[in-house]
Formats: structure tokens, C-alpha cells, sequence
């Protein structure tokens, strides 16, 4: 009987050896996802930031165009309010 035991304990001793060892594997795994993880998120954050930007830049373009159409017009109409009168 006490050998049945003894070899219960080792039995239990050895499989928690064998859980352990797969844990650490497992929190090893799961640490080199987690910082690949934020590496890529990290990557898409500032993918999405230039995209912005660029969005940005291109509202800039978009109201100086139309800042120079505007102009424009004016001074055609400058122009033949010139010429008529002449």
C-alpha cells in the first residue's frame, strides 16, 4: 500500500514537472505573439496617422485651389469690367 502511494505522489510529482514545462513554453509562445502583436499594431497606428495626413494635406490643397479659383474669377471679371468700359 505505501508503495501505491509513493508511486502516486511520483506519478503526481511528474506531471506537474510535464505541466510546468508546458506552461513555460506556452507563456514563451505567447510573450513573442504579444510583442509581435504590438510591434504590427504599432506599425498600423502610424500607416493610419500618415494616411491621415496625407488627407489632411490633400483638404489643404483642395481649399487652396479653390482660394485661387476664386481669384481667378475675380480678376477675369476685373478684366472684362476693364475692357467693356474701354
Amino acid at each position: 500500500m505505501y508503495k501505491m502511494i509513493k508511486m502516486c505522489n511520483i506519478f503526481s510529482v511528474a506531471q506537474a514537472y510535464i505541466n510546468e514545462k508546458k506552461l513555460d513554453s506556452e507563456m514563451r509562445t505567447l510573450t513573442t505573439n504579444a510583442a509581435q502583436f504590438a510591434k504590427q499594431t504599432q506599425q498600423w497606428l502610424t500607416l493610419i496617422e500618415n494616411f491621415n495626413t496625407a488627407l489632411k494635406e490633400l483638404g489643404h490643397v483642395q481649399s487652396w485651389a479653390k482660394a485661387i479659383e476664386s481669384d481667378v474669377k475675380t480678376i477675369t471679371s476685373c478684366l472684362e469690367y476693364v475692357y467693356k468700359g474701354s
